[in-house]
């Protein structure tokens, strides 16, 4: 008999000998279990961002002609972004969460806006889901977070499309999230440990999460034959009024003119040998500034991946990304009118060498750089907002030839090779 079989029948030996032994008498005292929170009922939202589009200079590759052709600037109405969210704290301290989606239904592939079509009929799938228990005894200071969701890492990937003053967030989140999870929703399966700590006038914030990313392996569904998980971590230290009153993995950038109060961030995040790399890195700061009207938010974002040539030498490619965001509120009667600008920079390799070596490794390269500025019009705070902007796009290809799609700028999801154009986009945000 195998030695593996031998130790499994005396492991269930000594289960039944224990169950046995543990058969309750008429003195044994019931379990006392914990009772439901009072008065909790299931809550279901809606979360829409319906936007009407005008793109103009949109180009696609020819490969045949291998060059270059415009196509018709157009108007595109869709659904940027669609949720449908049910969450809950059936026992005091324990929270669930789950986000379907029907992001993009109606996106014309062809608009100089991101991202992928939604199909004919649109799909429905989950965004966010998991489970978030506050561990007994510690307060706000100890959480434990398991299931599907984003890793702590990166104000902009971590905030919601609805809290930000931008008609669209900056592409450095998309960068940053496809660096850490090979997926540009950016979620992975995780267990992640956090909390956050306030004193008189100054706060820390704090998460550590061990995630199984789905990069390229087998078929874009492992990291491979070759195993390692990502860690990341993120803490960020308030000045002023913290940047929310309890622990939560969901952010904000926009506090109405409510919040006098600086955060402080840094983000680390690694990835040990898969089928895709040697190692990965990821680092950087963040700052948000919150003063009377005023709204800032900015962060770069370093990236790494390391491999090992045919010869089994090291090598290293390096990007870096990140943004600039200001806004500033003016109270408008019942409402706030809000104009804002942002600036978002994508630096990669430009060289032929250091281009092929990002490619290798499954890292952008080239530059792109991109400006939003427009107004906000806040009805019912972020639950129902009114957005007017214009989006300049410009990139470098480096030593790439045309047709080659080394960033966001020249690709666009199911088309190719493209060169972005610019657009300019009406945009309702309703929470309901």
């Amino acid at each position: 008999m195998l030695p593996t079989f031998r130790l499994a029948i005396v492991l269930l030996a000594l289960l039944g000998v224990t169950a046995a032994a543990a058969q309750p008498d008429s003195t044994q005292r019931a379990p006392s279990w914990p009772a439901r929170k009072p008065g909790e009922t299931l809550k279901i939202a809606a979360m829409l961002q319906l936007w009407t589009t005008y793109t103009m200079g949109q180009e696609i590759y020819d490969a045949d002609l291998k060059t270059y052709q415009p196509v018709e600037n157009r108007f595109n109405a869709y659904f940027r972004r669609a949720r449908l969210l049910v969450r809950g704290e059936p026992y005091e301290g324990l929270h669930y969460y789950l986000a379907l989606h029907f992001d993009q239904a109606g996106h014309d592939l062809l608009s100089a806006t991101q991202g992928p079509n939604n199909s004919a009929e649109p799909d429905v799938g989950v965004w966010d889901a998991f489970v978030q228990w506050r561990l007994p005894f510690a307060g706000d200071a100890l959480h434990l977070t398991g299931g599907w969701f984003r890793p702590q890492f990166q104000r902009e990937a971590i905030t919601t499309g609805w809290a930000v003053a931008s008609m669209e967030k900056s592409t450095s989140q998309n960068y940053v999230r496809q660096h850490l999870t090979g997926r540009g929703p950016g979620r992975a399966a995780s267990l992640n440990l956090g909390g956050m700590v306030k004193g008189e006038q100054v706060s820390l914030l704090y998460n550590t999460g061990l995630f199984t990313p789905l990069l390229t392996g087998l078929g874009g569904n492992s990291v491979g034959i070759k195993y390692a998980p990502l860690l990341s971590g993120r803490v960020s230290l308030g000045l002023g009024d913290p940047e929310m009153e309890r622990y939560a993995i969901a952010y904000t950038t926009q506090y109405f003119s409510k919040r006098k109060g600086i955060s402080l961030d840094f983000n680390l995040a690694g990835q040990g040998q898969t089928d895709q790399f040697e190692s990965a890195l990821a680092y950087g700061p963040g700052l948000m500034l919150h003063y009377g009207p005023w709204n800032l938010d900015s962060e770069w974002m370093w990236m790494q991946r390391n491999g090992y040539r045919a010869d089994n030498s090291l090598f290293s490619a390096r990007a870096a990304t990140g943004h600039v965001r200001l806004g500033y509120n003016i109270p408008a009667g019942r409402f706030i009118l809000q104009p804002a600008g942002m600036i978002m920079l994508f630096e990669g390799a430009a060289d032929a060498e250091g281009q092929a070596d990002a490619h290798a490794l499954k890292l952008s390269s080239g530059t792109e750089r991109a400006v939003d500025f427009g107004f906000n019009w806040y009805l019912n705070r972020r639950d129902l907002a009114l957005q007017l902007h214009y989006t300049i796009h410009q990139g470098n290809a480096g030593s790439s030839e045309d047709g080659s799609t080394v960033n966001a700028y020249f690709n666009q999801a199911t088309i190719g090779a493209i060169r972005r154009g610019n657009w300019i986009g009406l945009g309702m945000n309703a929470v309901f």
